[in-house]
């Protein structure tokens, strides 16, 4: 039981940081901001859906990748935290900021003066991916789906990623109402705080993986000679 809690909370703290809605929002409100109020909220509720079935994917079959490419659990932590801990960087330098501004104006924002739900593909890539569901929210999901102490745990874990993507949903549809109450500052401000609590759970990932590493592979290795 205690476990399953353990679990539950690292699960709740880790996908909210790494999915960060808050820090996502500004990306969403630029991609949008040119079109229709319907088709505005008709993207919000596709992003949402690809986000969900995309996390589900590798929560579900994380333990399955790890087998199929001999990769132990404590190799994917510490790889996972490496990957987690250069997304926080980004954050709380505002690299992240700069860079999907970037990628805005790369892909042409002409695009979205469609008003017509033909634009909805293009906004999966890159919002859907690699803002949402990129290499930190993928590895988190198959971390989390490989260390589930108990099946209830699990469960527990995919209504966690449910619970958040409904918050990212809600956001985004009141996107405009929120841009216009926060503003372009404190909006970045919340990106950076993310990114501190996102690098804090990077380290502690590494370590647990180190310290796998130590218990499961070298000791026992060691004891065997």
């Amino acid at each position: 039981m205690v476990s399953d809690i353990g679990y539950l909370v690292g699960a709740v703290g880790t996908f909210f940081a790494i999915l960060d809605p808050f820090g996502n929002l500004p990306f969403f409100i630029a991609y949008t901001s040119n079109l229709s109020s319907r088709v505005r909220k008709k993207t919000a509720l596709i992003l949402s859906v690809f986000i969900f079935l995309s996390m589900t994917l590798f929560l579900f079959s994380g333990q399955v990748v790890l087998s199929f490419f001999h990769i132990s659990i404590p190799a994917f932590q510490i790889a996972g935290g490496i990957i987690l801990f250069g997304v926080a960087l980004s954050m709380m330098s505002g690299t992240h900021t700069i860079t999907m501004n970037r990628v805005i104006h790369d892909t042409g924002k002409d695009q979205l003066l469609e008003q017509n739900e033909s634009i909805l593909p293009t906004i999966i890539v890159p919002l859907g991916i690699p803002l949402y569901v990129g290499p930190g929210s993928i590895a988190a999901a198959i971390l989390f789906g490989s260390n589930a102490p108990t099946e209830t745990a699990f469960l527990g874990g995919l209504l966690v990623i449910l619970i958040i993507v409904l918050f990212i949903t809600v956001l985004n549809l009141c996107s405009d109402i929120i841009g216009r109450i926060l503003g372009n500052q404190g909006i970045e401000i919340l990106v950076r705080l993310m990114g501190l609590v996102l690098a804090a759970i990077a380290v502690q990932l590494t370590l647990d993986g180190i310290s796998g590493a130590i218990t499961t592979m070298i000791i026992p290795e060691l004891l065997h000679q």
